[in-house]
Parts: C-alpha cells; sequence; structure tokens
C-alpha cells in the first residue's frame, strides 16, 4: 500500500489532534516497511508556514526536518505533476488541496486526509477522522 500524507493528517499527527492515532498507525506502518509514504513539497510549504505563524520559524524549521528525516519520500512538483494539478484546479479546490492530489496520482498513493476536496478527484482517499465531525 502506498499513502500520501495530507498537510492536515501531519498537522493532527503532530499536534496529537483528533485523528492522530489513525496517522501513527499509518506511518508505523511505514516506518515497518509494510506500506510506503509519501508528502507532496506543497505540504512542506503548509507545514513551515502554519508552524511559523503559531510557534516561530525555529519551531517551523524542526517540524519540516522531522518530516525530512523520516521514512516519507517528498514527492516534488514537476511539469506532470503541475498539470494534473491544473486538471484537479479546475473543479474549484484550492491550488494546494490540487497539487497534494496530483503528487499522490503521480505516485498511485491513497491521500490520507480529512478534507473533502479530495473526493471527487481521481484519487483514493483514507480519512483520518471521523466522518461525523
Amino acid at each position: 500500500m502506498k499513502y500520501l500524507l495530507d498537510t492536515k493528517a501531519l498537522i493532527a499527527f503532530f499536534n496529537n489532534e483528533e485523528g492522530a492515532e489513525k496517522v501513527e498507525k499509518i506511518l508505523s506502518k511505514i516506518d515497518e516497511n509494510i506500506a510506503e509514504g509519501f508528502v507532496s513539497a506543497v505540504t512542506l510549504t503548509e507545514v513551515y508556514y502554519l508552524y511559523s505563524r503559531e510557534h516561530g520559524e525555529d519551531f517551523a524549521k524542526m517540524r519540516i526536518e522531522q518530516i525530512k528525516l523520516s521514512n516519507l519520500k517528498i514527492v516534488s512538483v514537476d511539469d506532470e505533476i503541475a498539470i494534473k494539478a491544473g486538471e484537479h484546479k479546475i473543479k474549484a479546490i484550492p491550488i494546494a488541496d490540487a497539487l497534494i492530489a496530483a503528487s499522490a496520482y503521480s505516485v498511485g498513493a491513497t491521500v490520507v486526509t480529512d478534507d473533502e476536496h479530495f473526493e471527487n478527484l481521481d484519487v483514493s482517499v483514507i480519512k483520518f477522522r471521523n466522518a461525523d465531525k
């Protein structure tokens, strides 16, 4: 199985929010080489921005290092991903989500998220939080 963790999944894990346990189980599978794990380079942008705003740049840099030192492979945005993201963006979703979905598509991974923007795209999705929230 291949998973691409959305920004919200990583934030939930780092902040021990609802759904963090499910994300942790997926990360454990990746650490044990039972599954492959990915993160879009766009998620690095979002994590850096969100943590810089809330906790300062040093804290944000620490979070980025944790991701880079993990077993998650970073998917860079190339021309194919950029064009695929354009196809997704037509469906009126935020550009970051379009790029993350296109990154998952490019590596054949399931997106781990709680964001409804991914549901009508050509990627499979696993929700890490309860759907009733």
